[in-house]
Protein backbone atom coordinates (compact mmCIF):
# COMPACT_ATOMS: atom_id res chain seq x y z
CA UNK A 1 0.00 0.00 0.00
CA UNK A 2 3.09 2.03 0.70
CA UNK A 3 4.59 1.92 -2.88
CA UNK A 4 1.02 3.30 -4.09
CA UNK A 5 0.46 5.96 -2.13
CA UNK A 6 4.04 6.86 -3.67
CA UNK A 7 3.29 6.51 -6.77
CA UNK A 8 -0.04 8.77 -6.85
CA UNK A 9 1.77 11.59 -5.82
CA UNK A 10 3.39 11.81 -9.21
CA UNK A 11 -0.20 12.31 -11.27
CA UNK A 12 -0.89 14.63 -8.01
CA UNK A 13 2.02 16.50 -8.37
CA UNK A 14 2.04 16.87 -12.06
CA UNK A 15 -1.31 18.36 -11.95
CA UNK A 16 -0.28 21.06 -9.72
CA UNK A 17 2.97 22.05 -11.75
CA UNK A 18 0.38 22.02 -14.67
CA UNK A 19 -2.23 24.50 -13.18
CA UNK A 20 0.32 26.56 -11.68
CA UNK A 21 1.89 26.31 -15.39
CA UNK A 22 -1.28 27.40 -16.70
CA UNK A 23 -2.12 30.37 -13.98
CA UNK A 24 0.96 32.42 -14.39
CA UNK A 25 1.31 32.01 -18.26
CA UNK A 26 -2.28 34.40 -17.68
CA UNK A 27 -4.92 32.53 -19.37
CA UNK A 28 -6.25 31.44 -16.29
CA UNK A 29 -6.69 33.04 -12.75
CA UNK A 30 -6.46 32.01 -9.11
CA UNK A 31 -9.81 31.11 -9.47
CA UNK A 32 -9.79 28.99 -11.92
CA UNK A 33 -6.45 27.30 -10.04
CA UNK A 34 -8.49 24.63 -8.32
CA UNK A 35 -10.66 23.57 -10.86
CA UNK A 36 -7.75 22.74 -12.98
CA UNK A 37 -6.37 20.95 -10.19
CA UNK A 38 -9.28 18.91 -9.53
CA UNK A 39 -9.85 17.94 -13.80
CA UNK A 40 -6.31 17.72 -14.15
CA UNK A 41 -6.37 15.14 -11.13
CA UNK A 42 -9.04 13.28 -12.40
CA UNK A 43 -7.64 13.52 -15.30
CA UNK A 44 -3.96 12.05 -14.92
CA UNK A 45 -4.57 10.16 -11.71
CA UNK A 46 -7.42 7.88 -13.54
CA UNK A 47 -4.32 5.23 -14.59
CA UNK A 48 -3.19 5.50 -12.02
CA UNK A 49 -5.83 4.56 -9.50
CA UNK A 50 -7.18 1.92 -11.79
CA UNK A 51 -3.71 -0.08 -11.30
CA UNK A 52 -4.13 0.42 -7.46
CA UNK A 53 -7.35 -0.80 -7.99
CA UNK A 54 -6.83 -3.98 -10.07
CA UNK A 55 -3.35 -4.56 -8.09
CA UNK A 56 -5.70 -4.31 -4.21
CA UNK A 57 -8.41 -6.97 -5.75
CA UNK A 58 -5.78 -9.14 -7.68
CA UNK A 59 -3.17 -8.79 -5.14
CA UNK A 60 -0.34 -8.42 -7.36
CA UNK A 61 3.39 -8.50 -6.27
CA UNK A 62 5.29 -5.60 -5.77
CA UNK A 63 6.93 -5.93 -8.65
CA UNK A 64 4.15 -6.52 -10.58
CA UNK A 65 2.41 -3.37 -9.44
CA UNK A 66 5.87 -1.45 -9.70
CA UNK A 67 6.42 -2.19 -13.11
CA UNK A 68 3.33 -1.17 -14.17
CA UNK A 69 3.39 1.85 -12.43
CA UNK A 70 6.70 2.95 -13.97
CA UNK A 71 5.08 2.36 -17.83
CA UNK A 72 2.65 4.58 -16.53
CA UNK A 73 4.43 7.22 -15.55
CA UNK A 74 6.84 6.86 -18.85
CA UNK A 75 3.35 7.23 -20.68
CA UNK A 76 2.84 10.21 -18.22
CA UNK A 77 6.06 11.78 -19.60
CA UNK A 78 5.75 11.06 -22.27
CA UNK A 79 2.50 13.24 -23.35
CA UNK A 80 4.02 15.88 -21.28
CA UNK A 81 6.71 16.44 -23.39
CA UNK A 82 5.03 16.01 -26.15
CA UNK A 83 3.17 19.12 -24.52
CA UNK A 84 5.41 20.97 -23.06
CA UNK A 85 8.79 21.33 -25.73
CA UNK A 86 6.76 22.26 -28.45
CA UNK A 87 4.56 24.17 -27.12
CA UNK A 88 0.73 22.97 -28.21
CA UNK A 89 -1.75 26.04 -28.95
CA UNK A 90 -4.38 23.55 -30.25
CA UNK A 91 -6.42 22.85 -26.80
CA UNK A 92 -4.55 19.33 -26.64
CA UNK A 93 -6.80 17.24 -28.28
CA UNK A 94 -3.69 14.83 -28.82
CA UNK A 95 -2.97 14.53 -25.14
CA UNK A 96 -7.02 13.92 -23.99
CA UNK A 97 -6.86 11.06 -26.60
CA UNK A 98 -3.01 9.27 -26.76
CA UNK A 99 -2.63 9.16 -22.73
CA UNK A 100 -5.11 7.00 -21.30
CA UNK A 101 -4.45 4.32 -23.84
CA UNK A 102 -0.60 4.74 -23.81
CA UNK A 103 -0.83 4.47 -20.31
CA UNK A 104 -2.79 0.88 -21.00
CA UNK A 105 -0.38 -0.41 -23.31
CA UNK A 106 2.95 0.74 -21.17
CA UNK A 107 1.82 -0.63 -18.32
CA UNK A 108 1.44 -3.77 -20.02
CA UNK A 109 3.88 -4.07 -21.41
CA UNK A 110 6.15 -3.42 -18.80
CA UNK A 111 4.13 -6.06 -16.52
CA UNK A 112 4.50 -8.33 -19.21
CA UNK A 113 7.97 -7.66 -19.08
CA UNK A 114 8.55 -8.14 -15.74
CA UNK A 115 6.81 -11.53 -15.83
CA UNK A 116 8.86 -12.62 -18.55
CA UNK A 117 12.07 -11.56 -16.78
CA UNK A 118 10.83 -13.29 -13.52
CA UNK A 119 9.60 -16.85 -15.39
CA UNK A 120 13.16 -16.51 -17.39
CA UNK A 121 15.27 -15.77 -14.32
CA UNK A 122 13.36 -19.21 -12.74
CA UNK A 123 14.41 -21.44 -15.30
Amino acid sequence: MNLIAKYLTIPLLFSFLVACYAMFIGKHNQANLLGLFIYGTLFYAAPFFLLAIFSWFLNLSKRTVHSGFIGMTLALLIIASLWLLPPDPSGLPMQWMVYWPLALILSLAFICAQLFYTNLKKT
